[in-house]
Order: C-alpha cells, then sequence, then structure tokens
C-alpha cells in the first residue's frame, strides 16, 4: 500500500509532516489500513496509531541511537525531484504526535466509509434509500456479529452494504478480510449512533442484546406491525420504502405512545 501524504521541507529547514486529523481527512487507501491495524487485533491503541503515523506521513525508521530513532521521509526539492531527507524522532515526540490519531479509537465520528470492497460499491453513508426490508437484514446480521463475533454475521451484514457491482447477477461477497469486517461494523456502529439522535423515541438503549431468531424475529414483526397497523397486506409495501421513512414514521408513533402513557399513567 503506497503512503499518500507528501511531507515538506520549508527553506529554513522545518521538516513539515501531514496526517489526518479525522476519518474525514482520510483517503481511501488511509482508511483501510487504519481498518486492518485496529481489525486484526495485533496492536494496542498506542501501537496501532504509530503504525499509522509513519504510514501516513511516510516515515522510514532505520535504527535506534542515543538521539532518538534514526528516520527519514521522502521530500519534494526545487527540481521536482523527490529525495529522502533524514531527521530523529524522539519517543515523547511521536507519543505527542500520534495524540492527532486518538479519533480512530472510536467509531462515533467515524463519517466515512470504504466506497467498495471487491468490487462492490456501497450504499449511502446513512443508509438513504435503503428499502425497510435491507435496513431489517442489517440489523439482524449486525446484533449477530455482536453477540457471537462469528464472521458469517459481518458477511451478511457486508452484502446489504456493499448491493452495488457490475458481476452477473447472483454473485455476491463470500468472505471479507480484517479491514473490511472492521469497516462494516464501525460504519453501521456509526448509523445506529446518528439514528439514535435522529430517532430518540424509537431508539432506545438496552441493557443486553440477544442474537437468537426468535427475539429477532419478535422485534421485526412489532416493527411491522405498527407500520402497517396489522395489516398483512401491506407488509411488502411496507418492506419496500425507505428505511428512513419507516423509521421517522416508527419514531412518531414511540413518541406519541410515550405522549400516551404520560397523560394516562394508569392506563
Amino acid at each position: 500500500m503506497q503512503r499518500t501524504q507528501p511531507s515538506t521541507l520549508s527553506a529554513d529547514g522545518v521538516l513539515r509532516l501531514t496526517c489526518p486529523r479525522s476519518w474525514k481527512e482520510m483517503t481511501q487507501e488511509q482508511l483501510r489500513y487504519a481498518l486492518h491495524i485496529i481489525g486484526c487485533g495485533m496492536y494496542s491503541s498506542v501501537e496501532g496509531r504509530t503504525l499509522m503515523l509513519l504510514r501516513f506521513c511516510g516515515i522510514e525508521v532505520t535504527r535506534k541511537t542515543p538521539y532518538g530513532w534514526a528516520c527519514s521521509v521522502p521530500v519534494g526539492s526545487s527540481d521536482g525531484e523527490q529525495h529522502k531527507h533524514p531527521f530523529f524522532l524522539q519517543s515523547w515526540q511521536a507519543q505527542d504526535m500520534i495524540k492527532q490519531l486518538e479519533f480512530t479509537d472510536s467509531y462515533e465520528t467515524m463519517n466515512v466509509r470504504l466506497e467498495s470492497i471487491q468490487g462492490f460499491r456501497a450504499v449511502k453513508l446513512l443508509l438513504e434509500d435503503v428499502p425497510f426490508g435491507d435496513y431489517l437484514q442489517m440489523e439482524k446480521f449486525y446484533q449477530g456479529y455482536l453477540s457471537t463475533k462469528e464472521q458469517k454475521y459481518a458477511v451478511g451484514l457486508a452484502r446489504f452494504l456493499y448491493p452495488y457491482s457490475e458481476f452477473a447477477a447472483g454473485v455476491t461477497i463470500s468472505e471479507i478480510d480484517d479491514a473490511e469486517l472492521t469497516g462494516c461494523v464501525m460504519w453501521y456502529s456509526y448509523v445506529k449512533k446518528r439514528f439514535s439522535g435522529l430517532y430518540p423515541h424509537f431508539f432506545k438503549p438496552i441493557a443486553a442484546v440477544s442474537s437468537s431468531s426468535a427475539n429477532w424475529l419478535e422485534q421485526v414483526n412489532a416493527q411491522l406491525r405498527a407500520l402497517t397497523d396489522g395489516d398483512i397486506t401491506k407488509e411488502d409495501a411496507v418492506k419496500a420504502k425507505s428505511c428512513r421513512r419507516a423509521l421517522t414514521e416508527l419514531d412518531a408513533k414511540a413518541r406519541e405512545a410515550e405522549e400516551f402513557r404520560k397523560k394516562y399513567p394508569n392506563t
């Protein structure tokens, strides 16, 4: 994977390194690398952020010396060519620099996602235009993965998050790597976080999540009954509607129910 951020050296000899300060500032290559580091489970948060810093800034560490780590970075010159610029990096400097990458410790600000995996393109970031029926399947696979950590659930989630391709009909995602798995789970977690703010009456905190099919089916049936008013002939039409429109309606119904309970507490 190529390093994507160039370093610059000013006329007075000041070396300036460039590193993302948010998920949004990452290139797709940087994002995939970050997700790989997070998902492979081989590094602590500090170790992972240090590796990201080296990769994103293009820093090459050659050896340890009494003055710090001997490093070099490619920088441009006046003739348009690049050359390696040597410098020393001390531990305290690296510790200070990786603070800029603390955002990678959380999905809550992850307002980006891998645009494609294995030739399959992603749906919109906040699931705009995703059918409600597909959203229900995403929720099933997401909850299943949280409860079991089995990859098959993450693969199922990926198939709905990345449904568009130019492959022949019937070709679908069969397995995913560490970066893709982590990307799918963190992206959907971000979506859930945003939805909890957009639809606060419908999305309520729960103490525990069950992945049993009976539990999931009970939740789906409750949502479908709320949207169809118990009319089974409307179910297919409801599933075909935008999930954002369906969630807006479910949130309104949940708010009305809360208001009713407050007004008639003994009912």
